[in-house]
């Protein structure tokens, strides 16, 4: 995830990369579907997941996304390699070409819940994310954190949207939340040292900034902001 000072920056770039997930919207595609509005879950009942004004979902069938292309000889073979195996190649990663084709593949696994329930209510969540309906998608992730509260995603993603609402305590609570389950969760570790930096936590920040680096070092702007982060808070080297 790419991020910025702007709040709204962290909705709209959560829901640009969850949306590039097998099954979810895809700007284009041309075979619309529907999906229930209304959802039996355990423990909640029959719910509404409604969307948006706007918003439309179209058929999975469509093709997923083309990854990043890359050299031949460089490209990974991602829809073979597990979890770790894509974690390790990142973080020796040649190029950004490979680095980002790596972060895709890895956050297309993290995006699975193994739950078509809960998969149902996030790809409505993104949606809702996407359109700017914050409230609307606050509740969704709630539905989803309930149902699935050991799934990192869906707190990763209610931590983005409490962010573009101004809800930053909550947010730091929900980034923390998800790394004690994921560790590895170098999205999360972008966003919460970001989230630090802003309400000016500048140590916390920069050990957050760290901890995504060691994962996905060629991520610029965090090599960036780990820069300017030092300088403050270490200072210069005499």
């Amino acid at each position: 995830m790419r991020l910025a000072p702007s709040s709204r920056f962290f909705a709209a770039a959560f829901a640009a990369a969850l949306l590039a997930a097998p099954g979810a919207l895809a700007a284009g595609a041309e075979t619309p579907f529907t999906e229930p509005q209304y959802l039996d879950i355990p423990g909640l009942g029959r719910v509404p997941i409604p969307l948006p004004p706007g918003a439309r979902l179209f058929s999975p069938r469509r093709s997923p996304p083309v990854e990043p292309e890359l050299a031949p000889e460089r490209a990974p073979l991602i829809a073979r390699d597990s979890l770790e195996d894509l974690i390790r190649r990142l973080g020796l990663a040649d190029s950004e070409e490979e680095e980002g084709a790596l972060a895709q593949a890895i956050g297309r696994l993290w995006a699975r819940s193994g739950s078509p329930t809960a998969d149902l209510l996030l790809r409505r969540a993104m949606a809702a994310a996407s359109l700017g309906a914050d409230s609307l998608a606050l509740d969704l992730f709630d539905r989803i954190v309930t149902l699935e509260p050991s799934w990192a995603e869906a707190l990763v993603g209610r931590a983005n949207v409490r962010i573009a609402l101004g809800d930053l305590d909550n947010a730091e609570r929900d980034l923390d939340a998800a790394l004690r389950l994921e560790p590895r969760r170098f999205d999360a570790l972008g966003t919460l040292g970001a989230l630090r930096e802003r309400i000016g936590a500048s140590a916390r920040a920069l050990e957050a900034y760290r901890r995504a680096r060691a994962l996905d070092p060629r991520r610029e702007e965090w090599r960036k902001a780990e820069e300017r982060l030092r300088l403050e808070v270490e200072g210069r080297d005499i």
